[in-house]
């Protein structure tokens, strides 16, 4: 099967390129960045390489992004004129099935109780991502929902959080403040159900070949939820650092926790990692 995946160069995307070329997929990925194999290198904010790219594929994965600090016209430009060349350059090659990888920052904060897809969307309350994340990112779902409707068969993801061994996102300052004996800052209410790259990875690839996950909206995390001052503390345990504790408030990056309910009862998919992050920092400060 031809596939496109775009934001191919990033961590997800590059992960999610090699698992799909391991399956014996033909996989071309658009980026601003290089990346191996098949790869155009632009922006999809440009509506010429976005019909380059898109030629011939049957399958469209669109994980890039435009992230501009300080600049919201340019990013809420860049990504939402980006949905829109993808969907009108995906109707027209007749594109089989469209994934959008969004995320569960749409939600707001939600507190430690799973929310499910149907939960009402206030992206304006969290600026994880920054100011205008999860508004852009909730406008362009809505944009696929519309393509839906005229024949574009697409699927939207949200995800809050994607960690591996390697990567560990904000934990990664954490261990080193920790290990420096200097005091480990973390936000008070935050957290979320985070996700495994794996079982990520093989949400993708399942979705992909189901016509139940066509016009849906599906949740994407883990199995555990985490609180940040309670991974904090456990990074200072764990390093036996006397670091103190820096717990700091921000009530727009509170804890995201979403339900997957959905994902499992359609696709019959759902997190097999458990409760993994903790290992993850674990195995980081062993030096694997």
């Amino acid at each position: 099967m031809e596939i496109l995946v775009t934001g191919g160069a990033g961590y997800v995307g590059s992960h999610l390129v090699d698992a799909l070329r391991q399956t014996d997929h033909a996989v071309r990925v658009l980026d601003l960045r290089p990346a191996n194999g098949d790869c155009i290198q632009g922006s999809v904010a440009d509506p010429n390489v976005v019909a380059q790219a898109i030629r011939d594929a049957e399958v469209v994965y669109h994980l890039a992004w435009g992230f501009h600090p300080g600049d919201e016209r340019r990013e809420i430009q860049e990504n939402l004129f980006g949905m829109l060349n993808m969907l009108e350059a995906a109707l027209t090659a007749r594109v089989q099935h469209l994934l959008f990888v969004s995320t569960a920052v749409v939600y707001g904060p939600t507190g430690p109780t799973r929310v499910d897809e149907e939960h009402p969307c206030h992206p304006e309350r969290s600026t994880l991502g920054g100011p205008v994340y999860g508004l852009t990112k909730l406008s362009c779902e809505k944009l696929c929902l519309v393509y839906q409707r005229r024949g574009l068969p697409a699927t939207i993801f949200r995800m809050h959080g994607v960690f591996s061994q390697g990567h560990l996102g904000q934990f990664g300052p954490m261990i080193e403040q920790a290990l420096a004996g200097k005091p480990v800052v973390a936000i008070r209410e935050a957290g979320g159900t985070y996700a495994h790259l794996d079982d990520v990875l093989r949400a993708f690839l399942l979705a992909m070949d189901s016509p139940k996950a066509q016009a849906e909206v599906f949740n994407l995390a883990g199995s555990h939820t985490y609180s940040e001052p309670e991974l904090a503390r456990y990074i200072v345990e764990t390093t036996g650092s006397e670091s103190q504790i820096g717990l700091i408030e921000d009530p727009t990056q509170g804890m995201i926790s979403v339900s997957v309910d959905k994902l499992r009862r359609l696709l019959g998919c759902g997190p097999e990692s458990g409760e993994f992050l903790t290992g993850l920092i674990r195995r980081a400060l062993d030096g694997e």
